[in-house]
């Protein structure tokens, strides 16, 4: 439930790495544009939250904010002053693209029914009941590519064409896609399927 964008550093390395465009200056605008912000009470800040404004969206569909219980614990100040023996700093925001230092960071929870916000809560169950919008349950194996071969990736104009994948009964399907495949499978799971799709290390 953690909230935190990462480090300038560490997302313009994305960029330095070959993916132009993919750079903290760039993807800033939109997460904020994913945040639905709701700022500490005053219990909260008393008990050492903290946060910059500008550093968060209101308008998004993901519930940010800190938790409830956070006004109920004494650790927050013995983290600190841990730290401050340590000689490092306390950061405003951890959001902000700084770091390094000592925060105590929001989470993605709605706070006000003390409920975990995740992906589905955010985005699919408001928009479940859309007659164009078809849930189909299994586990993506790779993406196909248009010319049929998982290794036409290494061309500089490959396009996916569809998604194999295993479904609830152990049975391979292949779902063929009319316009684009979006691949958002996390930082755990995004790597294997690409690799099995023949991006990456072919080992």
């Amino acid at each position: 439930m953690t909230y935190i964008r990462g480090d300038v550093a560490e997302i313009d390395a994305w960029e330095a790495l070959g993916n132009n465009g993919w750079n903290w200056k760039t993807l800033y605008p939109y997460y904020k544009q994913v945040e639905l912000w709701n700022p500490p009470t005053a219990a909260q800040l008393a008990a050492g939250a903290t946060y910059d404004p500008e550093f968060h969206g209101d308008s998004g569909d993901l519930k940010v904010s800190f938790l409830p219980e956070l006004s109920n614990t004494s650790f927050h100040q013995i983290a600190r002053d841990t730290w401050d023996v340590l000689g490092y700093p306390k950061i405003q925001d951890v959001n902000g693209g700084r770091t390094r230092g000592f925060d105590v960071w929001p989470m993605t929870v709605d706070r006000d029914v003390d409920v975990r916000e995740d992906a589905g809560r955010a985005y699919y169950w408001p928009v479940a009941d859309r007659p164009n919008l078809k849930l189909i349950q299994g586990t993506a194996i790779r993406l196909l590519w248009q010319n049929g071969t998982a290794l036409s990736c290494n061309s500089s104009n490959a396009r996916a064409s569809g998604v194999e994948y295993l479904d609830p009964s152990g049975a391979v399907l292949v779902l063929d896609a009319m316009k684009e495949v979006i691949l958002s499978a996390g930082s755990l799971r995004t790597p294997p399927i690409l690799e099995r799709s023949g991006i990456g290390n072919p080992r």
